[in-house]
């Protein structure tokens, strides 16, 4: 860099001429406003991406063939296609069929989980053939870890399998089913002929009866859906059935265990055990007889045993939606799907549903707090314990039911989150009981005096037992005071439950593909209710502070427990020496109300750029103007001197 000093003198003919040094007026501004406005385009994108963060993702759209003749033995032993641009290996798309077989003649049930592979691909191991019983009645059920799963037939296999992906232009969505109200009608046949006995529910831990799939101390805003398949991936994307003998050939190959974000996994695998549990299970016709459990045998447990109030598909339900208005059709013909009676519009509301949530639901989790806290989270990117993951649940599934709304009470769970999103602590707010009476009387019919805010309308139903209470532990957290009675649905036969056979559904639309995310979106619903949780300034969001005193907390095990170590042998025991994928939290399309600490960061500095570039720019332009001012403006007829920057 060196100085030039010029030197001009205007005069008549060069009054209007510019100077050879004026040509250099704009240096200055390029010399420090490109800098600055290139980082105020940073901070425009990662403004713009911090945005994004806190948005949906994406929609996983997948498509899953059925093999011809799917509820034959040879339809069942022909591994299912998952369509491009979707993969089985990506635990975001991966699909899981699942079949439970009856004997009508003897009323023996068995299981037999069907492969999913990639469409033009092979099985990391052939698929074994399942020997069935002459006369056998197959019921298959679906699961998908993505957003929506849409059936294509193959030679006609959705017409022969009877199979139901949803309504017609409506699908559920990650949930659907082939001959299933035929299984369901088969094996209560048998139950009522004293050929099939269904095993008591047994005593948890807690001194209650097991929970299972109708129990609203399980249930979220989508009960009763998805399977307790899962399949061995190997390094190269190939896929194979998870039996005793695939585990030992393929450990070498660097095999992982796949599981299915399900309601029936969480219940059989993760909650079972921390209650001292044992979930129905029958012979597996492919792992050698191994026991096994299924969505099947744990719907035909729920609708022999669970006593009131019995949580049953609601209008409400995201799957049996038409579009955003509730349907009873299709939620009947979701409920046929898992063996429950078609629903009573006048007694079974939203609004009875959620009362149920919130009094059956709240209390069961912060009973079993001492017992879940210690249990590994079946999601360890989504919560640090069972405890935590099963009460981010119960949030997200509250609001995305409207509960809030249709109760005019606030979301009962408070929860905490780290700067990664992971729930690390949550606090509970348990209604108070409706009744004085000891824990084991039937719960009474609400006065007419009750609050406006009460929680639902009396079921009309005849009086029904209600599952034994418990004298609640006191809460960590009050918010605003929820519903003073109980509301139960209307109380289903505790024996058999026969659905009829809905027609076969049209070849379901074409096919649409999207791409498939890497990983499953956490199911938020799931991370924190809107208005529960706050942020510090270090992105970490905190609870809302409660208005009644807390009481004394139970400790959180510190950081994630890792992946679960329990219930993946078929579905549910150890696998030594192979990796186990975490249960996912299942709804990707509810998100956060809050960005996580590193999309704050992103914000952070983001508009820092963006407002450094702004006044980096006004100055660049000032510092411009008063260096170059001499030149246009000179003082008439004197000699002006300047020194070039450059």
């Amino acid at each position: 860099m060196f100085d030039r000093r010029l030197t001009w003198k205007p005069s008549d003919s060069s009054a209007g001429a510019e100077p050879t040094a004026r040509r250099w007026f704009g240096r200055p501004l390029v010399a420090l406003g490109v800098p600055v406005l290139i980082a105020a385009l940073g901070g425009v994108v990662l403004t713009s991406q911090a945005a994004l963060a806190g948005q949906d993702a994406p929609a996983v759209t997948c498509t899953l063939t059925v093999p011809a003749e799917p509820l034959s033995a040879k339809g069942l032993a022909t591994p299912y296609r998952l369509e491009a641009p979707c993969h089985e290996a990506d635990a975001g798309s991966a699909a899981f069929v699942q079949a439970t077989i009856i004997d009508p003649a003897t009323g023996a049930v068995s299981v037999y989980d069907p492969l999913v592979i990639d469409a033009g691909s092979r099985p990391a191991a052939p698929p074994t053939p399942p020997k069935l019983p002459a006369g056998a009645v197959v019921g298959i059920w679906f699961g998908f870890n993505g957003d929506d799963l849409r059936l294509a037939g193959d030679h006609g296999s959705l017409a022969a399998g009877m199979c139901v992906n949803g309504e017609a232009g409506s699908i559920f969505g990650q949930f659907a089913y082939c001959n299933a109200p035929a299984l369901f009608s088969a094996a209560n046949t048998a139950i009522a002929a004293g050929r099939l006995g269904v095993p008591a529910l047994g005593t948890a831990a807690d001194g209650r009866p097991c929970p299972t799939t109708r129990d609203f101390g399980l249930v979220d805003m989508d009960q009763s859906d998805n399977v307790t398949t899962t399949y061995l991936v190997l390094a190269d994307g190939t896929t194979a059935q998870n039996t005793a003998a695939n585990r030992a050939a393929l450990a070498r190959r660097g095999a992982r265990v796949e599981v299915n974000g399900s309601d029936n996994a969480l219940l059989d695998a993760h909650v079972f055990p921390a209650l001292g549990c044992t979930p129905y299970r029958a012979p597996d016709l492919a792992d050698a007889g191994a026991p096994a459990t299924s969505l099947a045998l744990n719907e035909l447990q729920a609708a022999a045993h669970q006593a009131a109030p019995v949580a049953l598909v609601p209008t409400s339900d995201p799957m049996t939606k038409a579009g955003d208005k509730q349907s009873v059709a299709k939620t009947n013909l979701y409920r046929a799907g898992v063996g429950q009676p078609a629903i009573d519009a006048r007694a079974e509301t939203p609004k009875v549903y959620c009362a149920n949530l919130l009094q059956v639901g709240t209390e069961r989790i912060e009973l079993d707090r001492s017992l879940t806290v210690r249990a590994p989270s079946p999601d360890p990117e989504a919560a640090n314990s069972l405890f935590t993951f099963l009460a981010q649940r119960f949030s997200g599934a509250y609001d995305a039911l409207d509960c809030p709304r249709l109760l005019r009470t606030k979301n009962p769970v408070t929860v905490t989150t780290d700067a990664k999103g992971v729930a690390v602590s949550a606090r509970l707010t348990v209604p108070p009981h409706p009744s004085a009476s000891p824990s084991h009387s039937p719960t009474r019919p609400a006065s007419a005096s009750a609050s406006p805010s009460a929680a639902a309308p009396v079921s009309t139903s005849p009086p029904a037992t209600r599952q034994p209470g418990h004298s609640a532990e006191a809460t960590r957290t009050t918010t605003t005071a929820p519903p003073q009675t109980t509301v139960q649905t209307t109380q289903p036969p505790q024996t058999t439950v026969h659905t009829t056979q809905p027609p076969a559904t049209t070849q379901p639309p074409p096919p649409v593909h999207t791409t498939a995310q890497a990983a499953h979106p956490v199911q938020t619903g799931q991370a924190g209710a809107p208005g529960t949780t706050g942020t510090d300034g270090t992105g970490v969001r905190t609870a809302t502070t409660a208005t009644t005193p807390a009481a004394p907390a139970v400790a959180d095990p510190p950081g994630g427990t890792g992946a679960p170590t329990g219930g993946v042998k078929g579905a549910n025991a150890d696998v030594p020496g192979l990796a186990v994928d975490a249960m996912r939290l299942k709804d990707p399309k509810h998100t956060t109300a809050a960005l996580t600490g590193a999309s704050l960061a992103s914000t952070t500095i983001g508009v820092t750029l963006l407002v450094g570039g702004a006044i980096g720019c006004i100055a660049a332009i000032v510092h411009a103007v008063r260096r170059n001012r001499g030149r246009y403006f000179p003082a008439p007829d004197t000699a002006t001197t300047r020194i070039s920057p450059w």
